[in-house]
């Protein structure tokens, strides 16, 4: 049974450092993506051509700019009236797309700590489960190694939280300013008459 829990717990390491780093390139790229994007798009909104910025943001969809310029454009073209009330609307579309964004960056941030939690307490139980039926000093160390490699995976499955966490944070405000950026392009510009 230690053998099984031992293979058990090297591949969640594996899981959990292969998962790091995903997340972790990622963001990088979303993040590099977007600032590619976003002079093509200035020049794109300022034109006015709602179907040109659309190309323009499949060619990005591996940018949270791109899918949230997507999702909130053809709809902003549909709202009209003060610019009051064009403001507020137009921020309440940005903001529901940019919403969707940050779930998805900060989606495999649950998993880890799910990861974290659960580790050491697995470990401890494994660990308890094989010193109770044990009947040599080697089922023992057994039992103890369980124990510390649940409290190892639970220590790793943290730091790799903590470090995605400070990277989604710093995305988030990345995405957060683009938007803000996006809401003054979407005011200044008028929908295209039908």
């Amino acid at each position: 049974m230690e053998a099984l829990t031992t293979i058990l717990f090297l591949a969640t390491g594996i899981f959990i450092v292969v998962l790091t780093k995903r997340r972790s390139s990622d963001i990088k790229l979303s993040n590099l993506r977007s600032g590619f994007l976003t002079p093509h798009l200035d020049a794109a909104l300022g034109n006015g051509d709602t179907s040109a910025i659309v190309t323009l943001c499949h060619n990005y969809d591996d940018s949270p700019l791109g899918r949230i310029v997507k999702a909130v454009v053809l709809r902003a073209d549909a709202v009209s009236g003060s610019d009051g009330v064009r403001s507020e609307a137009l921020k309440l579309l940005i903001d529901q797309a940019a919403g969707r964004e940050i779930d998805r960056l900060k989606r495999s941030l649950a998993t880890l700590r799910t990861i974290a939690m659960t580790s050491a307490p697995m470990g401890v139980i494994v660990g308890g489960l094989l010193a109770n039926s044990a009947t040599r000093t080697t089922d023992l160390s057994d039992a103890f190694i369980c124990a510390a490699e649940g409290f190892f995976l639970s220590i790793m499955a943290f730091i790799a939280s903590k470090y995605l966490s400070a990277k989604a944070e710093a995305e988030v405000q990345s995405v957060e300013d683009l938007c803000d950026h996006l809401h003054g392009l979407l005011l200044s510009r008028r929908p295209e008459s039908p």
